[in-house]
């Protein structure tokens, strides 16, 4: 990795500005090019609310705030994820002050500022001060999945976005001051110590492969951790620990990026074509990146080979708790920091002007990858035929911004720069994509009165695909849902409690179940029975569940009541995730005492 000296790259065509013309139509054509970066941001990153694991955050401060409100749901009942972050404690004095749904936005915009700061500085590092604008295109234009059901600068607010932030920050900051690389790591495992981990592993192999001393402080370390777990010290005591099968069968079902066996065949097409980018970088690039990119390469591969070798196969609690198979989202992103300088390398042997078609190459990728985007997700509000209209306007920007440098070019650029900040308040307008009923969720108006008179205070609720509404709207526990699963697998108990309810819901056929295959029960047998012996079944293996809301009502069975909504409901996540979601605003109520 070459220092980062602030100089021009040597693929730059023209000497820096010297005059205070030439100062202001550089800071000008900056401008620009960070609009063209936040224009592209925005449309690539709308915003749905609480959603997805931006919600278990927001609950684990409310729990944190009540404990004993909280204290018999599923998900806290046997621990939380909560216990291994100090993110929660962000939550805490902004919840009071500004209720839920201001919350989550201000900490997913703080989130999100903090995670370009930190892409901005790894791209300038590896890439220099002008092919950087390219690298970050690459980022944030081309889809962001690296694992099932990841990915990386989310668009809601989450520890994983900090964490990332951080690390980038770090890893930009590694070749000229490793010091601060480490006291960033630090301040990052407190907050994710899971996505913070493979930053780690890189930033130790980095500076092995310069000092071999660092080969001796890893072993080092890893002897300690040995001893450790051998003292019974959680959580190291877990690297002695293995999954026995029964909670083995609820992680391969439930928690199914912790399995390399589980991954779905798309997942592994990512994996390889991550892989083959960064081979062909270490072959392509000069030698000075090669450091860099063996280090984050080496930690990349080894993550998911210790995933599959010590989860899969071992079986072992540690190595599945840790979760390396994370190390996939640095080596993806710095990847493709890469790809333009692999475009540049190539080209320098050609004819052509290497960064004028570096840049058209660039952009023909990110416009490939919406046009993917779009196709998928026909159904979706995430990317639509206008998304891709802003996209094309961010890279006709950033394109004329890099490219058109000669006086003569000067009005085209103008123009472009203009349109560009024209477009940014029409993203900005976009951008906040909640629907009614999740804006309803994360009011702070107090709970509907009809509502509560039908839910005694004390009981336990099951509510069909709406944890949310128990949540966040409530502020009550809730008895079941397929999201509450997320915990076993650093749980036993978790698991086993989970897969008890999912076994006796899943005869009603709940909506809950139709969210994919992870929430799908682990014995498919049992026929449906959405009646009152479906029901009475539910209520004889749940002795501890009081009343259930439903979406639809059960036949021949006698209503505690009906609600009917201010706002017509409609499952949160199916905002993000293209699958069926029922839409109404009548909820049926029953109680297992009269069953």
């Amino acid at each position: 990795m070459p220092p980062d000296n602030g100089k021009v790259d040597a693929d730059t065509p023209h000497s820096p500005a010297s005059g205070p013309a030439d100062r202001i139509e550089a800071a000008g054509r900056t401008a620009a090019l960070l609009c063209a970066v936040a224009l592209l941001w925005l449309v690539t990153r709308p915003y749905f609310g609480a959603v997805s694991d931006g919600r278990f955050y927001i609950v684990e401060a409310l729990h944190a705030l009540d404990p004993g409100r909280f204290a018999e749901d599923l998900y806290f009942k046997f621990g939380s994820q909560g216990n291994f972050s100090l993110f929660t404690k962000i939550y805490l004095p902004l919840l009071g002050a500004f209720g839920v749904g201001a919350t989550a936005i201000i900490l997913t915009i703080a989130g999100q500022l903090l995670w370009l700061v930190g892409l901005f500085r790894l791209a300038r590092t590896l890439a220099g001060p002008r092919t950087m604008w390219l690298s970050i295109t690459l980022v944030i234009g081309m889809m962001n999945i690296y694992a099932p059901l990841f990915g990386y600068g989310e668009a809601f607010a989450t520890a994983r976005l900090f964490a990332e932030g951080l690390t980038m920050l770090a890893m930009g900051l590694l070749p000229s001051r490793p010091f601060w690389t480490l006291a960033i790591l630090g301040l990052s495992t407190a907050i994710h110590p899971l996505m913070t981990l493979p930053g780690i592993a890189v930033a130790c192999v980095y500076l092995a492969l310069g000092r071999p001393i660092w080969w001796a402080a890893m072993a080092a370390g890893a002897g300690i951790a040995a001893l450790l777990g051998l003292a019974a010290v959680e959580p190291f005591s877990n690297l002695f620990q293995t999954l026995d099968p029964e909670w083995f069968a609820v992680i391969k079902v439930r928690v199914i990026q912790c399995l390399i066996t589980s991954w779905p065949m798309d997942s592994f097409v990512h994996v390889f074509g991550v892989l083959a980018w960064a081979i062909v970088a270490l072959v392509a690039v000069a030698a000075s990146h090669r450091r860099f990119l063996i280090a984050t390469l080496v930690v990349g591969v080894a993550g998911v080979v210790c995933t599959y070798l010590g989860g899969d196969i071992a079986h072992n609690v540690l190595v599945v708790e840790v979760q390396s198979w994370r190390s996939m989202w640095l080596l993806q992103l710095v990847t493709r920091i890469y790809i333009p300088l692999v475009f540049l390398a190539i080209l320098a042997r050609t004819s052509l002007d290497s960064f004028r078609w570096a840049t058209l190459l660039t952009i023909v990728l990110v416009l490939a990858a919406s046009l993917t985007r779009l196709a998928r997700l026909p159904n979706s509000a995430e990317f639509t035929p206008v998304s891709l209209i802003l996209v094309t306007a961010a890279l006709m920007v950033m394109a004329t911004q890099l490219l058109l440098m000669e006086q003569k070019h000067r009005r085209i650029v103008l123009v472009c720069a203009l349109a560009g900040f024209a477009l940014i308040p029409v993203a900005l307008a976009r951008w906040d994509g909640r629907s009614p009923w999740i804006r309803y969720l994360e009011s702070s108006e107090p709970p509907p009165k009809d509502l509560v008179a039908l839910l005694p205070a004390k009981a336990s609720v099951y509510w069909e695909n709406g944890l949310e509404m128990l949540w966040l709207r409530l502020r009550r526990p809730s008895y079941f849902s397929c999201d509450q699963g997320t915990g076993a697998v650093f749980y036993r108990e978790t698991a086993m409690a989970y897969k008890h309810r999912a076994a006796s819901f899943w005869p009603l056929r709940t909506d809950d179940f139709g969210q994919g295959k992870i929430c799908a029960s682990f014995d498919a047998r049992p026929k449906p029975e959405r009646n009152r012996k479906g029901l009475q079944r539910l209520c004889i293996r749940e002795p501890e569940l009081d009343y259930l809301v439903l979406t639809t009502p059960l036949d021949d069975v006698k209503m505690e009541g009906t609600w009917k909504s201010p706002v017509r409901f409609k499952d949160v996540q199916s905002s993000t995730v293209t699958f069926f979601a029922r839409v109404t605003d009548r909820f049926y109520i029953y109680s297992c005492a009269s069953v």
